[in-house]
């Protein structure tokens, strides 16, 4: 609305004034008008939160009328009161991230000293990288054009490009052969449907986890087997962390200013698997979603970290079905207030039991999405509020007296098998206002 000429101000907690600030300097408004309230505002009362927005109007009326040269200066001067020891300066200053920067710069000699100047420049995920020489870096890129661009990464909004993705994917450690993987990852970034300015920015612990499928699985060595989702792989590691730090690097989610994860996961260092198609009993994703067999795919998701499902007792695919919707259904989950998936990553043997007993891929989503309830005594009324407004049509009983149902449609739910030997899945939420998405490797 400034951009059409309509003054605006901003309501912003001062908490996250610098995701507020961030978000509007990316957008090009580095003067948009915030006006600051205390934090947190959630357990206050209805009259506290109405005399923290009397005391706040005035401020407001005054952003709403001074002219736009004094609001711009007084933005650039206002500052963002750090509270944590990061030394995250690259959106607010007129350093190597700023628009025009050079893209190629004079390094330090010595490893350790290259590293402390790109952890300090906000380059790194907080590991030591591999430095991106100009050898390195033409390697990695194999006569692909470095200023090709592969689309805008949110929030930050920086530009993607071949360049920049293989100067991130050597960072990572990864093995020339891994860029056409990233290169396909990057532009599911792009899209829409897996909304990733919000799971950037979200206060949720998520990450974009990448799934993959096809022979690249065998070409590259990615762990589709024992600990699928765990160390120990280059691939898996290396591609999920590159992944991670192109969000960093090129869309902006640096911790504390435009990543602002209450908690934070271990997964947001690296969340990459392959989908264990040979042991599996049905049709793998890709397949599902139209892709041949002999094609390579890479899948993103939303997601949290996964919880595990620890079943070695249940003889049948009902039995261990049952299992898997209690550990799904958790009160407070996002996926129980949205419409989109829940990732059901079955281990080989669950999935070769619950085959066995008659199951076909759609059967265990039906199942699950009936079975998948929520206990109402663990539903809070705050939730419960919530529930009413939104989502009505998943309690059960009067006003949810039976649960809450976690899905409205088996379609929810995407079944994939990975992992190794042993009586074990995992069920991995997503931040719930996100849509997966698949690219075709090239």
């Amino acid at each position: 609305m400034e951009k059409l000429g309509i003054p605006c101000a901003t309501v912003c907690t001062d908490e996250f004034f610098g995701l507020g600030k961030g978000e509007a300097e990316c957008l090009g408004m580095p003067g948009l008008p915030i006006a600051l309230v205390p934090h947190p505002v959630a357990e206050l009362d209805a009259g506290q939160v109405k005399q923290i927005a009397t005391e706040a109007a005035g401020d407001i009326k005054r952003l709403l009328t001074v002219d736009a040269t004094t609001l711009a200066t007084e933005a650039k001067e206002r500052q963002v009161n750090r509270k944590s020891n990061f030394q995250y300066d690259s959106l607010f200053e007129d350093d190597f991230n700023a628009p025009g920067a050079p893209s190629i710069f004079r390094a330090p000699d010595d490893f350790t000293d290259i590293n402390r100047d790109f952890y300090y420049r906000s380059w790194t995920d907080g590991l030591p990288i591999v430095p991106p020489t100009l050898d390195n870096w033409k390697k990695m890129l194999g006569g692909h054009d470095p200023d090709e661009q592969l689309g805008l990464i949110e929030p930050g909004l920086g530009i993607a490009t071949m360049g920049n993705v293989a100067a991130n994917a050597i960072m990572a450690g990864c093995d020339n052969s891994a860029l056409p993987v990233m290169i396909a990852a990057v532009k599911g970034l792009t899209d829409p449907k897996l909304n990733l300015k919000a799971l950037q920015a979200t206060t949720h612990p998520c990450t974009v986890a990448m799934m993959v499928n096809g022979p690249v699985i065998r070409n590259m060595g990615i762990n589709c087997g024992t600990n699928a989702m765990g160390q120990g792989t280059k691939s898996n590691v290396t591609l999920g962390r590159a992944l991670r730090l192109i969000l960093i690097n090129v869309g902006g989610g640096i911790p504390g200013v435009l990543d602002r994860s209450t908690m934070g996961t271990p997964a947001k260092l690296s969340f990459c698997f392959g989908e264990n198609e040979d042991a599996s009993p049905w049709d793998p994703l890709h397949v599902e979603h139209a892709f041949k067999p002999d094609q390579s795919t890479v899948t993103l998701f939303g997601s949290e970290g996964p919880h595990n499902v620890n079943d070695h007792y249940g003889e049948t695919g009902e039995a261990l079905l049952i299992s898997i919707a209690g550990v799904m259904s958790t009160a407070s989950c996002n996926n129980s207030k949205y419409d989109y998936e829940y990732i059901v990553a079955l281990g080989p043997e669950h999935a070769g039991v619950i085959a066995d007993s008659g199951f076909s891929k759609q059967e265990v989503k039906e199942f699950l999405a009936e079975k998948c309830v929520i206990p109402r005594q663990f539903v809070s009324e705050g939730w419960m509020h919530l529930f009413r407004e939104r989502q009505a049509d998943r309690m059960l009983g009067p006003d949810g007296r039976d649960g809450i149902k976690l899905f409205s449609s088996p379609d929810q739910i995407v079944v994939v098998v990975t992992g190794g030997a042993g009586r074990h899945s995992a069920c991995i939420p997503t931040f719930g206002n996100t849509q997966m998405v698949t690219i075709a490797i090239d």
